[in-house]
């Protein structure tokens, strides 16, 4: 292995570094507690090498916004292509989508500027959100083969649902109560389901 290949490798694994002490600070003491300084001293770099990964706090939580919904559109893809039946998929989304942020709640507040995880860039949303290729709206459209239109606002209205509710869940309930909100979210999603049926 050359040394550009080296220094690459070594440039990704401390980017990684970075991403995964600010996730860890921010799961233990939350994302206020988080800054540029504090996890260099945690991985034990200095300040402006940091810098030359992220320019700020707010870019790191871009880039954490960005996996968080890089990683579930890459779910969402396995089960389209696991599942044929619309309803059965939208389910299945469903429940990966709250598994996610039960497992990842530190990441789910970046993706929706909760528990003081603010990040000013709007630019994963709109990835997300694309209707182009994406795998949540054509399960829609195989439930409701209408104009483009009508499902791209029962796309909209599903975004409300999922991500709504668990935004909900976790900055009013007690993280022992989830377990209580799980039931009560998929019965939402079900009835949500059929009415579009």
């Amino acid at each position: 292995m050359g040394i550009v290949e080296r220094r690459e490798r070594l440039r990704i694994q401390v980017r990684s570094d970075i991403v995964k002490t600010a996730r860890e600070i921010a799961r233990e003491d939350g994302w206020t507690a988080v800054s540029i300084r504090k996890i260099a001293e945690v991985i034990e770099y200095s300040p402006p090498i940091l810098y030359e990964y992220f320019e700020s706090k707010d870019k790191l939580l871009e880039a954490i916004r960005m996996e968080g919904f890089d990683y579930l559109q890459t779910e969402f893809v396995k089960i389209k292509g696991h599942f044929s039946n619309p309803q059965k998929q939208l389910v299945e989304v469903a429940q990966s989508i709250w598994h996610f942020a039960v497992e990842n709640p530190e990441v789910f507040q970046v993706m929706f500027n909760l528990e003081g995880a603010y990040c000013d860039s709007k630019k994963a949303y709109s990835q997300a959100m694309s209707i182009k290729d994406n795998p949540v709206w054509e399960m829609i459209a195989g439930l409701r083969p209408k104009s483009g239109e009508a499902v791209t606002k029962t796309y909209y209205e599903w975004w409300c649902l999922t991500f709504g509710f668990i935004s909900i869940t976790m900055t009013t309930q007690p993280r022992y109560a989830f377990t209580q909100a799980e039931p009560v979210y998929m019965e939402g999603v079900r009835r949500f389901i059929r009415s579009i049926m």
